[in-house]
């Protein structure tokens, strides 16, 4: 498989801003998904960045086969509220992923951007 720039470049897979969001339910409303032009035995990351008004865990909701495993970030630890985090998430080809929060409080921001680069 050979690799322009173009195909090195972050793709933005969500953008929320400053949004109320409830407890421990989908942030976003529809699933992400690596893109289509993923090979089969190639996974990407998702890297996200995460802050929150309200102290609370936030967790990834990852989808294979119709079953949904929940994952949480910073060891399971609460985010510190007004604070910037930044994960990285391996997804793998056919994988759906949604986000939590523990608790209600509003998204201050939530990037998710995939990086195209894979392993086999």
């Amino acid at each position: 498989m050979s690799l322009n720039a173009k195909d090195l470049e972050p793709r933005e897979l969500a953008n929320v801003h400053n949004t109320a969001v409830s407890a421990a339910t989908d942030i976003l409303s529809s699933t992400i998904a690596p893109s289509s032009g993923t090979p089969a035995k190639l996974a990407v990351l998702f890297r996200v960045q995460v802050a929150m008004n309200t102290a609370g865990v936030f967790s990834a909701r990852i989808t294979k086969s119709s079953t949904t495993v929940g994952v949480n970030f910073n060891s399971g630890a609460n985010l510190v509220a007004d604070s910037v985090y930044i994960f990285d998430l391996l997804v793998h080809n056919g994988d759906t992923v949604n986000f939590s929060h523990s608790v209600a409080a509003t998204m201050l921001v939530l990037r998710v951007q995939e990086i195209p680069v894979g392993v086999s």
